[in-house]
């Protein structure tokens, strides 16, 4: 399979940035663990921006309220509200990836997916595209790491250089 170039263009310069599916595919290996999505720093208007894309295609979301799938609410407040009686989980389905939000906390956004679900270039590019909404959304810099482990970054994406680094390219 041939690797995926990503062109990133900023004001200053055009950046090109390599995926290499033999690079990267050990990351994806089951080891047990899940993967973590982490947006930092993030506020109620963060996730208000965040829940109504995911509600623009609702045929790939599911929420579910302690173990029963019911209709997603209309507003991440309604979630958060619910989250605080309930175990709440939204699961947003792209391909074969599954996205699961827990509405943890308003100041971190965390979606976790299991890396067997990336089995090869595809399945990465299209992790790429959701993590790249997820910083275009917000206008923050997005990392996917290993679970628990925010600073065990495979990858990031940063919004104001619409650069997304794989590991260990990164800083």
């Amino acid at each position: 399979m041939t690797d995926k170039i990503y062109v990133a263009q900023t004001v200053e310069a055009l950046q090109i940035l390599q995926m290499n599916w033999p690079q990267i595919a050990p990351h994806f290996e089951c080891d047990g663990a899940l993967l973590d999505i982490y947006i930092h720093n993030t506020s109620i208007d963060d996730w208000s921006r965040i829940w109504n894309f995911l509600l623009r295609n609702r045929s790939r979301l599911l929420f579910i309220i302690d173990s029963e799938m019911i209709t997603p609410p209309l507003t991440v407040g309604e979630a958060f509200n619910l989250r605080r009686a309930h175990a709440a989980t939204a699961s947003y389905f792209l391909g074969k990836q599954r996205f699961n939000c827990h509405f943890f906390t308003e100041q971190e956004v965390e979606f976790d997916l299991d890396p067997r679900d990336v089995t090869g270039p595809a399945d990465a590019e299209q992790l790429v595209g959701f993590i790249r909404d997820m910083g275009r959304i917000t206008g923050k810099s997005v990392s996917l790491t290993h679970e628990g482990a925010p600073l065990a970054i495979i990858a990031r994406f940063d919004p104001t250089s619409e650069s997304f680094i794989w590991s260990p390219h990164l800083p």
